[in-house]
């Protein structure tokens, strides 16, 4: 962000200070507040403590009073007497100023005798006072609270009980208290406002819930701060117990914290006021300071930087007085070493343009020091290097001009050479190329052949297929005319049987005589048609069986063809393969005449190739002997040490 040192320096001081400034105030601020918060929470539980003693004091008083009622004769008498007017009129005068005060008689029966005015403990039960049992302290009837003070009292065979109160909702008190400790105060019925000096609105108000908590259920004290009717307080709470020890309310002091708070505020602002100030002038006088004694010898050292940068060394030096410090010497140094760089970097352009101008016989005149005697020793070197070089280069022309001569003569013997074989790659690739032409119609030829084996032998197939499909018919007829050769037995024995028949019945008609006559005629038709079914079903048989002959020698030439075409089919598909296999080879000779031909190209275009190279070397070599004898004369005007 900030790029001159001057001004980083002021910056990172100035950050610095107010950093350090700044802790030094948040720690007072801290400080102070926490002693602040100390002292008002102190001054707010002394005046709980005022509150207390308040109520102890009231309580003190009542005792007194308490021991005035019992002790006045003429009291006890209207007692006696149960005389209301007569004990109202004797409490009233022996009462005096303290009217905040309420008394009251109550028999052992719990019958309210007397009550002033004031008195308003009327749900509370006294009769245990009457038969012995003494109170003093604080009572709770309802949501009342009241400070007592009663005992027994014993006239003639009567036992009473005098009490003597004190309301703890008077006013007068508290406003006392207040102005007594400058706190205000509040007592607690419960968790619920009973009477307090922070205004009459909030009366009836509940405690928070956590103060609560701690105080009544808990029963502790309770310090701290609490906003009340929209003021910050300093708190102070403390249960309240009764007469017996009971927790029925609680105590509370409590200093408005606005005052303090604004006086905090303004510390506070002075605090930082103070210290911005002071880190101000801090930052000024440094700024003064880092402006004098760093950013002006830092500008000039930045001049020298500068100038040596640009390579500006012979420039003059500036008039201003550095003083006699880190930065100051720095600056010196710098100057020192400028003029030094100018005096090295002089002399080695003295030596440079004399290399420039042929001369390689100067040597430095001025001390090299540091990294600066590596750029003596090369130029030295350079020197000696580049005249060692120069001399060899003018024994090298020499040879480089016979060599050039001898090369032009043997480039130009290449040259013819390369283009005799460039004739011969010729004719041998226009040869190759027919001999592709003509593995290419063979391999073609081989593919048809391949194709036509293919079809032949699914053809093959076919007939196989077919005369398989014959023997199984033959089969068939064979089994066919078994069965009708039975069938034939079968009408034989029928015709057998017919003509048993009817020479039964010849012999039956001829017993019958003249009635049997038609009978016979009959029989004898039947005989002659046995006959003719036996004779015709011989025939029958002997057809039948030359048929199965026929069948049965069919069906042997029908293997033997099927056998044979199982043969045929094989030799089929190994012919098959044997044109597929050599379609193949003819395909990858095709392939091979191919790369031999791509390659004669490559050598033919390699073969020109190193022809026009040769000539263009030939021609080289003439240009190269001409620029040796030019190096020769231009080496030849160099000046070096021999």
């Amino acid at each position: 962000m900030f790029k001159k040192l001057g001004t980083q320096i002021v910056f990172v001081t100035t950050i610095c200070i107010v950093a350090v400034v700044a802790v030094l105030v948040v720690t007072t601020l801290t400080s102070f507040s926490g002693y602040n918060d100390t002292l008002l929470k102190e001054k707010a539980k002394i005046g709980e403590t005022s509150l207390k003693s308040a109520v102890e004091d009231e309580l003190a008083t009542l005792g007194l009073y308490e021991i005035i009622f019992s002790e006045d004769a003429a009291f006890n008498d209207a007692v006696s007497k149960r005389d209301t007017a007569g004990m109202a009129s004797i409490y009233a005068n022996n009462l005096g100023s303290h009217t905040e005060l309420f008394g009251g008689v109550v028999d052992s029966a719990g019958n309210i005798l007397f009550k002033s005015d004031k008195y308003a403990l009327e749900s509370f039960d006294f009769s245990p006072v009457a038969r012995g049992q003494n109170i003093s302290g604080i009572v709770k009837s309802g949501d009342r609270l009241a400070v007592v003070s009663a005992s027994q009292k014993t006239i003639g065979s009567d036992n009473f009980a005098y009490i003597v109160g004190f309301l703890l909702s008077s006013q007068g008190y508290l406003d006392d208290c207040k102005k007594a400790s400058d706190c205000d105060v509040t007592v607690f019925s419960g968790n619920v406002r009973f009477a307090t000096t922070l205004g009459s609105n909030l009366i009836g108000t509940a405690m928070a819930e956590n103060i609560e908590k701690a105080v009544i259920s808990g029963k502790q004290d309770f310090s701290g701060t609490a906003t009340i009717n929209n003021k910050p307080y300093y708190v102070y709470y403390s249960p309240m117990t009764d007469y017996q020890n009971n927790v029925v309310g609680a105590y509370f002091a409590g200093f408005d914290a606005t005052d303090a708070n604004n006086e905090f505020t303004t510390v506070t602002i002075m605090a930082i006021v103070i210290g911005i100030i002071g880190a101000v002038g801090i930052a000024i006088f440094i700024f003064i300071f880092c402006m004098k004694r760093v950013s002006a010898p830092l500008k000039e050292a930045e001049q020298y930087a500068n100038e040596m940068l640009a390579g500006q060394l012979d420039t003059t030096n500036v008039t201003f007085k550095f003083a006699d410090d880190e930065i100051g010497r720095f600056v010196e140094i710098l100057r020192s070493a400028k003029h030094g760089m100018n005096d090295v970097v002089g002399d080695s352009s003295r030596i440079l343009q004399s290399m420039a101008d042929g001369d390689f016989t100067e040597t430095p005149n001025v001390k090299y020091p540091g990294v600066f005697e590596a750029i003596e020793k090369n130029i030295l070197k350079i020197e000696d290097d580049l005249g060692e070089t120069l001399s060899k280069m003018n024994m090298s022309s020499d040879e480089v001009l016979t060599g050039s001569n001898q090369m032009a003569e043997g480039s130009q013997s290449l040259a013819d050479g390369t283009t005799r074989q460039a004739s011969a790659i010729e004719e041998i690739s226009a040869t190759i190329a027919e001999v592709s032409t003509q593995i290419a119609t063979t391999a073609q030829n081989a593919a048809d052949a391949g194709n036509l084996s293919k079809q032949t032998q699914d053809r093959v197939n076919e007939q196989d297929q077919e005369i398989q499909n014959m023997v199984q018919a033959m089969n068939e007829i064979s089994s066919t005319s078994q069965e009708i050769e039975k069938i034939i037995k079968t009408i034989e024995d029928i015709a057998f049987q017919t003509n048993i028949l009817a020479l039964n019945a010849a012999v039956e008609a001829a017993r019958a005589g003249d009635a049997g006559k038609g009978f016979a005629v009959v029989a004898d038709e039947v005989r002659n048609l046995a006959s003719k079914s036996a004779e015709a079903a011989s025939s029958t048989t002997s057809l039948i069986t030359a048929s199965i002959e026929a069948v049965g020698k069919g069906s042997k030439i029908a293997l033997s063809t099927a056998e044979s075409m199982k043969e045929v089919k094989s030799m089929s598909s190994e012919t098959a393969e044997l044109i597929t296999q050599i379609a193949t080879a003819s395909a990858e000779q095709n392939e091979s005449i191919r790369q031999i031909t791509s390659g004669v190209e490559q050598i033919s275009q390699v073969i020109q190739t190193n022809s026009a190279t040769a000539e263009e070397t030939a021609a080289s070599c003439e240009e190269l002997s001409g620029q040796s004898k030019m190096l020769k004369d231009q080496v030849a005007r160099f000046r070096i040490n021999q």
